[in-house]
């Protein structure tokens, strides 16, 4: 079957932490509110409250006066119960990684989670493809599936060209390549041509970014004419056209560390029609047509019998050809995607 399903206290410690973590995005996700300072600052011999943002922008709450002196006491009271509460959450998965990896649940690659939480901290909009994308899958399925099918020393980062300029101004000044090497600072281009799309660390471990095709392939789009030819640029692929359009999908998965981090990729069903497509292409490896075909037949399981609770959508027909969706239909016949 080439996968097993969570035991129960697996289950239990897997279903907490990710609580956990839920419960921080949640906290985070209120961080604006507390953002920055407040302070006085005299002008004319009047003191005014000043709310102080990152970056040296500056606002002016008016005149010192009771309710400003208010304002700036609960803002400064919130702010000290957030850092508190965050603390708190943080060092609670801390101590629940322990028991994740006590039970061998901490299954994504240490270097593509930090290049994801890289890449997350400047809210750069991306999604995980590839073999990578199994791991978020398994954690919403609650199984583990066997590592044949997981073993990668690459990860492949869908951008969508239509937030070109979007990524571009997240990533500026530094680029994309030096966001990776946040992460770990051996990143290097693996080629010295313009545009290069990989990079890879001292370890081997592969960073591809890819994206959607479209237009004349010939000519620079929108999108690569935005970012540095010394930067990383992604590859233009015709068919990513197709998961590009695709429903998004996430999960919380586990680094080899034991911390949770959530991972977006695309719709599981757009994972095995597209992962079918290029198992049939003729241009593709072998070696990779092999493990693609078993992959997607892995992941037409897995939906069947674990995914059943998947809202019915007509997003991901529409989103790829009727010949694609035939074809896998030949071979994937006694399942309904």
């Amino acid at each position: 079957m080439s996968y097993i399903p969570l035991q129960l206290e697996q289950a239990r410690v897997a279903t907490n932490t990710r609580q956990l973590f839920e419960a921080l995005e949640d906290l985070r996700a209120q961080a604006q509110s507390v953002a920055g300072s407040m302070h006085w600052k005299q002008i004319n011999g009047q003191e005014y409250l000043y709310r102080a943002y990152s970056h040296g922008k500056n606002r002016s709450l008016g005149p010192r006066s009771p309710k400003t002196e208010a304002v700036k006491a609960a803002f400064e009271e919130n702010k000290q119960r957030y850092k508190t509460r965050e603390q708190s959450l943080k060092e609670q998965i801390s101590l629940h990684a322990a028991y994740v990896r006590a039970n061998r649940l901490n299954r994504f690659p240490l270097t593509a989670a930090r290049v994801i939480r890289s890449l997350q901290r400047e809210g750069i909009p991306f999604r995980i493809v590839g073999t990578n994308a199994l791991c978020v899958y398994e954690a919403r399925a609650g199984v583990l599936i066997e590592p044949e099918h997981l073993a990668t020393a690459d990860i492949d980062v869908l951008m969508d060209v239509r937030q070109g300029m979007r990524i571009v101004a997240q990533s500026k000044p530094s680029g994309l390549l030096s966001l990776l090497q946040r992460s770990d600072r051996s990143f290097r281009r693996l080629s010295d041509a313009s545009f290069s799309f990989c990079a890879a660390n001292d370890a081997g471990y592969r960073v591809d970014f890819i994206t959607q095709g479209g237009g004349d392939e010939l000519q620079l789009n929108e999108f690569e004419r935005q970012l540095e030819a010394e930067d990383l640029t992604p590859v233009t692929i015709a068919s990513l056209k197709w998961l590009v359009a695709s429903p998004r999908f996430t999960a919380v998965v586990f680094d080899e560390k034991g911390m949770p981090l959530r991972i977006p990729t695309v719709d599981p069903r757009a994972y095995v029609l597209h992962k079918l497509y290029v198992s049939q292409r003729a241009d593709r490896d072998p070696v990779k047509r092999h493990r693609d075909a078993a992959q997607a037949q892995l992941m037409a399981t897995i939906l069947h019998r674990e995914l059943r609770e998947l809202p019915s959508t007509r997003a991901v027909i529409r989103a790829f050809p009727h010949v694609v969706r035939k074809a896998a239909g030949n071979e994937l016949d006694e399942f309904d995607l």
